[in-house]
């Protein structure tokens, strides 16, 4: 019996570099993003999207990667900011985001960010616990 592949794994790095290599080859676009449809269903990029880095292939670009952009870099979640919730959580697992806020003086939005996102927490019944629950 044959098995069926899961098409949703083709990053839109996998994509990327089938539209470079398409390109140089001198496809369209439009023959692209139908040979993308073709295999990656509905996880393909949109065709406006094939025809922009068509176009900068087309133009010379060379790496697939995205430029770098400006703006202030994420600095709430480092790795300082999830130990101090870290530890204030250890300390008490009844502490409401609140009080973390107060104690670690960060925003609300960074600390819930780090509860729910990176630590895997989640609140139930006055605690926050692990996402996925085990014998602790």
């Amino acid at each position: 019996m044959e098995e069926e592949t899961d098409w949703s794994q083709i990053s839109r790095s996998d994509q990327r570099s089938y539209i470079k290599i398409e390109t140089l080859r001198g496809k369209s676009p439009t023959k692209i993003h139908s040979a993308l449809h073709e295999v990656c269903r509905d996880s393909v990029v949109d065709r406006s999207t094939v025809s922009r880095w068509a176009s900068c292939f087309h133009e010379g670009r060379v790496s697939i990667q995205d430029d770098p952009r400006s703006g202030r870099p994420v600095t709430a979640t480092d790795d300082t900011s999830v130990v101090i919730v870290s530890t204030l959580l250890e300390e008490d697992r009844r502490k409401s985001c609140e009080e973390i806020v107060h104690e670690a003086n960060m925003s609300t939005a960074s600390v819930f960010r780090i509860m729910t996102q990176t630590l895997r927490k989640r609140k139930a019944a006055a605690k926050w616990v692990p996402h996925q629950l085990s014998e602790e």
